[in-house]
């Protein structure tokens, strides 16, 4: 049976282009999310996880589960995800009863894991059609190489404790994607607040336009990879199962979202502002890293 919808319109933001935003950044510093995880894949892929069902990111979607329980939020216009609580319902078990996960601070297990796929380096390799001007000379018989390459690593078996990591760095992306509406939604809210304002549709039409020129402006590169290993474990994600047919749909939304994420000129934003957008996402990635330290040192 189909899962109900929400009965009133909710703001869903920040899209994806920001959340691949923030978890490239914070794989990329110095942090604690960057000593922690160990599958990049599958946290950049729990970064999308909360969104998938929901039923208007990814396509074919039969089911689709409502956003307050996807994410952990009451049915508000600008709702503020739970991600304290989907932290102790899923995080902190995942944690304790894994014994793999004591191996957190030891060097990874077996074989490094699958890495996700570098629009960069697809168009430099594979599709350089993908690139507005690009000028390469394809040869095919080294793209062919490297195709049976892929596909030999992708049928590598894995062990049980690599796919128990792979699951855990999953719901930290997840955790991390719920922390970042939490933390956009409520700033949004502090600005109706000071402005003496309520929600209304044309404040949700100048903010929405405003958060799709801020994405467009983020510099982002990479988009999960469906590996057998980030299937399997999306198949055993605790909140509700993933399947595959859903893993692969999610992969091309997230594919030309990042491809086709450029702007040509400077924002210039309705609502919002520069500022507010910069004290933002730097405080969405200073809490989750922080936290992340804290809870798993």
């Amino acid at each position: 049976m189909a899962h109900e919808y929400l009965s009133m319109e909710v703001d869903s933001m920040p899209s994806w282009n920001i959340h691949t935003a923030h978890a490239e950044r914070l794989l990329a510093a110095d942090g604690a999310v960057s000593r922690i995880v160990h599958d990049r894949n599958a946290f950049l892929f729990g970064n999308l996880i909360p969104d998938i069902y929901v039923g208007y990111m990814v396509p074919s979607i039969e089911c689709p589960i409502p956003y307050r329980i996807t994410h952990f939020a009451n049915p508000e216009h600008i709702p503020k995800p739970r991600y304290d609580e989907f932290w102790e319902r899923y995080v902190a078990s995942a944690n304790g009863a894994s014994a793999s996960l004591s191996m957190r601070n030891a060097p990874r297990v077996n074989r490094p894991y699958w890495e996700p796929l570098s629009i960069v380096a697809e168009v430099a390799h594979v599709s350089p059609s993908h690139a507005a001007s690009f000028e390469f000379e394809v040869d095919l018989q080294d793209v062919a190489s490297i195709q049976r390459a892929v596909f030999d690593e992708l049928n590598e078996p894995f062990l049980p404790d690599e796919l128990a990591e792979s699951l855990f760095d999953m719901l930290l992306g997840t955790w991390v994607h719920l922390l970042a509406d939490c933390i956009w939604n409520q700033r949004v809210s502090d600005v109706l607040v000071a402005r003496g304002e309520k929600p209304s549709s044309g404040f949700r039409v100048k903010k929405q336009a405003d958060f799709d020129l801020f994405g467009k402006s983020l510099s982002i590169d990479l988009v999960p990879r469906a590996t057998p290993q980030l299937i399997a474990a999306a198949a055993v994600f605790p909140q509700y199962p993933i399947d595959e047919r859903s893993v692969y749909r999610t992969e091309a939304v997230a594919h030309e979202t990042v491809r086709t994420n450029f702007l040509r000129i400077e924002p210039e934003y309705q609502l919002l502002d520069a500022e507010f957008f910069d004290r933002t996402f730097n405080e969405v990635n200073a809490t989750a890293d922080r936290l992340l330290g804290e809870r798993l040192a």
